[in-house]
């Protein structure tokens, strides 16, 4: 789906300058030893990404550069030493994938040794007796995610993580802490990232009810607030579910009037290079136009799931985060 120049909130010249900006500034941020070694799945990911942007010159550079970080990484840093590192590696490899580079090697060694470690060094938690908090949840969707997407076997699925989704509350701004606050922003937003395979389809309002009410309910409170990542993850995730908000065009403006003059995004407060260049990140994809194409997800147990909580939404009933499977579902 190509949107329309209208629905971007500004001239495309300055969308575009302010992209190239940003993404000069992610490669110096990743080219950076000290960064690389830091958060090198992040980044390679990060280029996999913006490979698929539609500006010519941003996908060559992300091409180029991915590429380049991409060999540091299979030559000097593929070890899979705990549940972590196999977690990371399976969404560097499909980043790696994606932009063409052959790695079948790497993930047959990945699919080797993951049934090395017990589940509850994936989870971070014993599944019989607790529940991840958002923070962790956040991290098990995106990281299960992956693990999928490479066919690694970590003992749990995406779908099986999605359970836990239902059993948390999304409270007004008004009623919650900062940190909790940002905690339920990022994980309707990353459910909406996951569920729509990271911009490789359109994932429907419909199948996300709750998320898509809340989103729109806390938009003008992300506006005014004016922090670049939680209000890009915002655009972003409406785009992905192709809709559109009046206060979409205003929200771009903020954003292109927040970029520091070295291109970076960053928040109010910044602790390490992780704040700059996921927020630089976050900013960039929201202010890119998508030709999505196809709605999804394909997983027909994710979809029955998705289209049975979408039901007890509108119907006002309580969530029921465990319930039967049947073989088919349409969307309500």
């Amino acid at each position: 789906m190509l949107l329309p120049a209208i629905f971007l909130g500004g001239p495309a010249d300055r969308i575009r300058e302010a992209l190239v900006r940003g993404m000069d500034y992610m490669i110096r941020s990743a080219s950076d030893p000290e960064n690389f070694e830091e958060y090198a799945s992040d980044y390679l990911f990060f280029f996999a990404d913006v490979s698929r942007f539609e500006d010519p010159w941003i996908r060559e550079q992300a091409r180029a550069h991915g590429f380049r970080l991409g060999n540091v990484y299979l030559e000097e840093m593929f070890d899979l030493e705990c549940a972590d590192d196999v977690v990371d590696a399976a969404s560097v490899l499909w980043a790696l994938d994606i932009q063409g580079k052959n790695v079948d090697v790497s993930q047959a060694v990945l699919r080797w040794v993951a049934p090395r470690f017990p589940l509850r060094d994936y989870l971070g938690f014993e599944p019989w007796v607790g529940r991840p908090d958002l923070d962790l949840l956040i991290d098990l969707l995106i990281g299960f995610h992956f693990t999928d997407r490479v066919g690694v076997p970590v003992g749990v699925s995406f779908a099986e993580v999605l359970l836990f989704v239902p059993a948390a509350v999304y409270l007004p701004d008004a009623e919650v802490g900062g940190d909790r606050y940002v905690d339920q922003n990022n994980l309707v937003t990353h459910l909406v990232y996951t569920l729509s395979g990271y911009a490789g389809w359109e994932v429907s309002a419909e199948l996300l009810p709750r998320e898509f009410a809340y989103i729109k309910e806390q938009f003008p409170v992300a506006v005014m607030w004016a922090d670049p990542e939680t209000l890009a993850e915002f655009i972003d995730s409406l785009k992905l579910m192709g809709e559109w908000d009046p206060l979409m065009d205003q929200a771009v403006l903020v954003l292109l009037s927040l970029q520091k003059p070295d291109g970076r995004w960053e928040p109010v407060e910044v602790e390490d290079e992780y704040d700059r260049y996921h927020a630089t990140w976050c900013v960039m994809d929201a202010l890119r136009s998508y030709r999505l194409g196809r709605r999804g997800p394909d997983d027909a147990i994710i979809m029955e799931l998705l289209v049975k909580w979408a039901r007890q939404f509108v119907d006002g009933a309580p969530f029921d985060p465990i319930m039967s499977i049947e073989p088919s579902a349409e969307v309500p």
